[in-house]
């Protein structure tokens, strides 16, 4: 991400501002406070079998899904079992006392959506069966097939959710997601790729790193930062933000942003309790989903071309890449660049992925590091010329991001030591000081307070 395309951006916002002669007599009135909407209502659900009581999934039920996601994450809990045990999982009450839920990263955000339905009389569908060119279909350089899917329907005594959820946990993986995004045949795939805008990214999205490894958005803050939560092979739950850790994909292979396809249950027996026996599930085509896009992939320039490998995004007419542009357009264009919290929220995701040393996420670590740098180095000097649209709430920004880093570099070890090279140090030592381009302490310990516009600035902005 650069932060000064992003300013830039705002900037190109704030330029049509212009100094008003306020009447000595009349001081100006005060901004309206900000409006934040209100969280959904979770229905509780009854113990006993999956009956499908409604047709489709309308927008409350959507907005349900992102809300009960929201709630897990929020939570802290570490497991994927825990989560679903605890008052994490808002429906816990309803399962029987041996319910677990195995889940790594690709069965988590599947799994979730099914259980919800579960929960909620919702039809599901899943894809079941994929093709593809080559040994291992999760990393193949061309995008795979959705051969066959599973419609999940009432045969007159209920579903069984735990059957259920244990026949998906064996059929989806990060291969279902490696699909060109604009794919129909051989049947619809699961997800569509929608525009990244408030309200089609949200809570519930799914993010797929073509590496190998699936995200579920749990919330998106007023400044555009698009929150993620994941689950790992060891069924840990860990979470993170949304940035250039995460490869830029072409469309052929669908990495980026995934919301659920609509569906609708046809042809169904409604019965006298309210049920639906029967009947098949029809999944919405991309040209019948209003938000349907493929703008991620060939950016929003006039002459966007799926093939171009110059990739452009504009905001309020301004380039910047992928990243940027999904923080612009998320805050509608209201995006400040906070430095200490950009390097608290980085730097905890940054160490997760530290932790797991495979060879992908350390490619995300390094390719971490270099893009904060650069991001502090510039923000640092526009702090010290007093450009109000770098946000600090505080007296010294050197200070302040010296003590963060401190704090996140002392949080940052190992879970369970163990022999050899695990307890030789801190595992992210070896990415920050391998390059003075991605040297963090070297960078805060130069960043100059002295100048006298500097000490001039008010505090709070």
């Amino acid at each position: 991400m650069r932060a000064m395309a992003l300013i830039a951006a705002l900037g190109v916002a704030l330029s049509g501002c212009t100094t008003v002669k306020v009447s000595d007599s009349k001081p100006p009135a005060p901004p309206p406070p900000d409006i934040v909407a209100p969280r959904p209502n979770l229905q509780p659900a009854q113990p006993g079998p999956w009956r499908i009581t409604k047709t489709e999934w309308g927008k409350t039920d959507e907005d349900g899904f992102g809300e009960f996601v929201r709630r897990i994450a929020e939570s802290g809990c570490d497991t994927t079992i825990s989560c679903m045990q605890s008052a994490a999982n808002f429906y816990h009450d309803s399962d029987p006392p041996s319910f677990l839920f195995h889940a790594d990263c690709a069965k988590w955000a599947y799994m979730l959506r099914a259980y919800y339905a579960s929960k909620n009389g919702l039809p599901f569908s899943y894809v079941d069966l994929i093709t593809g060119a080559g040994d291992d279909l999760r990393y193949t350089s061309t995008s795979n097939l959705a051969l066959e899917r599973r419609d999940i329907v009432d045969s007159g005594t209920g579903i069984d959710t735990v059957s259920v959820l244990n026949e998906l946990h064996d059929k989806v993986w990060t291969a279902t997601y490696r699909m060109d995004a604009a794919a129909q045949a051989p049947v619809l795939q699961d997800f569509y790729s929608p525009k990244i805008q408030p309200g089609s990214i949200r809570a519930g999205t799914a993010i797929y790193d073509i590496n190998g490894h699936v995200m579920i958005v749990y919330d998106v803050t007023s400044d555009g930062s698009i929150l993620y939560m994941d689950a790992h092979p060891g069924e840990f739950v860990t979470h993170g933000m949304y940035g250039p850790q995460i490869p830029q994909s072409s469309a052929a292979l669908g990495g980026g942003f995934k919301n659920f396809r609509p569906l609708k249950l046809v042809d169904a027996e409604l019965r006298p309790d309210g049920s639906y026996v029967g009947g098949r599930v029809v999944l919405a085509a991309n040209d019948a989903i209003a938000d349907f896009s493929l703008e991620q992939y060939r950016g929003n320039a006039p002459d966007a071309k799926e093939s171009d490998p110059n990739t452009q995004f504009r905001y309020n007419n301004v380039p910047l890449d992928l990243y940027e542009y999904a923080r612009a357009s998320m805050s509608n264009g209201g995006f400040a660049f906070n430095p200490v919290y950009e390097l608290e929220v980085t730097m905890g995701s940054l160490c997760r992925d530290a932790k797991a040393g495979t060879k992908e996420a350390d490619a995300r670590v390094k390719s971490g590091f270099a893009n904060l740098y650069a991001d502090l180095s510039k923000v640092s000097a526009l702090w010290v010329q007093r450009d109000l649209r770098v946000v600090f709430h505080g007296g010294s920004l050197k200070q302040t991001l010296a003590d963060t880093y401190a704090a996140e570099e002392r949080a940052c070890v190992y879970d369970t030591p163990g022999d050899g090279e695990q307890v030789a140090g801190n595992p992210l030592d070896q990415f920050v000081r391998s390059s003075p381009d991605t040297d963090l302490q070297r960078l805060i310990v130069q960043i100059d307070e002295s100048a006298p516009s500097a000490g001039m600035r008010p505090v709070g902005y």
